[in-house]
Parts: C-alpha cells; sequence; structure tokens
C-alpha cells in the first residue's frame, strides 16, 4: 500500500492578493540577484512598494517568504509540466515529456543555487534545518503525486515505486543544479541530462520483470 500523500509546509501559508503577489515577486527578483543571505527584507519592501510592517504582517521571516517564494515556484513547475503532457495520451511518452519540461528548469532558472544556499545555512542552524526539512519533504510528495497523475496505470511498469522514482529525479535534479551553480560546463551539464533521459526512457519502456531477469543474469 502507498504511503498516504500527507504533507504540509514549515510556514502558514498567506492568502493570495494583489499585496501578497507583488511582495512574492519583488522577492523572487531579490533572491535571484542576491541570494538569500544577499536579499533583505526593507530592499523586498520596497520593490514590493509596501511597507515593511506591512511586509512582516505577511511573512514573519525572511525564511518564510523565501518558503512562500520556494512553494510558488514548484506550483509554476508542477503546471509547466501537466500542460507538456497534457496533450500526451501515452503513459511512456507523457513520462518523458515531464521529464523534459522538468529539467529545463535548469536552463532557465537559478532557483535551485539559490535553494542550495538556504539549505547549506541549514546546516549549522537546527531551527532553519527543521523547516527546510519538512519543506523538503512536501515538496518531494509533490513530486510522487506528480509522478502519480502524469504515469496513470502505467506506473504500475515501472521497475521501481513512484516514491523511489522521486527520490532519484530529486536528487538528480538538485545535484545538477548545485553543479550548474559552480559553473560546471554546460556540455557537462547537458551529457548528464542526456544520459538520464535514456535512463528514464529504459525504466518507463520496460517491465520490472525484464530489469529483474536481466539483473540476474549479470549476478
Amino acid at each position: 500500500m502507498n504511503e498516504p500523500l500527507v504533507a504540509t509546509p514549515p510556514f502558514k501559508r498567506p492568502d493570495a492578493g494583489g499585496q501578497v503577489g507583488a511582495i512574492v515577486e519583488a522577492a523572487e527578483a531579490c533572491f535571484a540577484r542576491g541570494g538569500y543571505a544577499g536579499a533583505s527584507m526593507r530592499e523586498i519592501a520596497e520593490r514590493a512598494g509596501v511597507s515593511k510592517s506591512l511586509l512582516h504582517y505577511h511573512f514573519q521571516s525572511k525564511e518564510h517568504l523565501f518558503v512562500e517564494v520556494q512553494i510558488r515556484f514548484y506550483e509554476r513547475l508542477g503546471a509547466r509540466i501537466a500542460a507538456a503532457v497534457a496533450p500526451i495520451v501515452s503513459g511512456e511518452a507523457r513520462g518523458l515529456a515531464a521529464f523534459d519540461a522538468l529539467f529545463d528548469v535548469l536552463r532557465t532558472s537559478n532557483d535551485l543555487a539559490t535553494q542550495a544556499e538556504l539549505w547549506a545555512a541549514a546546516l549549522a542552524n537546527d531551527k532553519l534545518r527543521s523547516h527546510i526539512t519538512r519543506l523538503r519533504e512536501f515538496f518531494r510528495r509533490m513530486l510522487v503525486q506528480r509522478i502519480e497523475e502524469i504515469l496513470g496505470e502505467d506506473r504500475e511498469r515501472l521497475p521501481m515505486t513512484p516514491e523511489a522514482a522521486a527520490d532519484l529525479i530529486w536528487a538528480a535534479l538538485n545535484g545538477l543544479g548545485i553543479e550548474a551553480a559552480f559553473g560546471e560546463p554546460k556540455d557537462r551539464i547537458e551529457r548528464a541530462i542526456a544520459t538520464l533521459r535514456t535512463l528514464t526512457a529504459m525504466a518507463l519502456t520496460r517491465s520490472p520483470a525484464e530489469v529483474t531477469r536481466e539483473g540476474a543474469r549479470k549476478v
């Protein structure tokens, strides 16, 4: 039986609205330019055109605001993936289309680099680490749910559970994101993505029994 997809973000999310939307957009721009450490709440408030007191009314801390920026980023990514697979019927083709949409984020956003900066800071801050651990689990469960939705009944053909697939994708996406942030040559990043895509295609087109038989022959 699959584990229940129950996870909540570490902070209560603010009600959607014009002021909140403007604040989050301003924060996203500031984090993208200066990173988590380089962005200040005062700068974000000024860019959003709101007072600092109003900013703190909606978001209790910079960490809280960054979490909301991250959640909205992954929500947009989820919508992008859903749009990419919507016209496709085959579960295998849907899986590859989702892969392409997901890893395009490495080419179009530096969000993963900023995310890695916050995670590194959390290693020396127990309170922050607790929040980030919850946030990571929240994202992981969103990814599991998305995999199940995309593949439908074809997910039974996977040589692994959706949870295991989500773990692998999550590790690969973040690992390559860090490599890109450190200036790894683009051709190496592209080669790694191409190899992952090939492995994904193999996983989507071969049954668990076939994979088990091949593994047994190599022992």
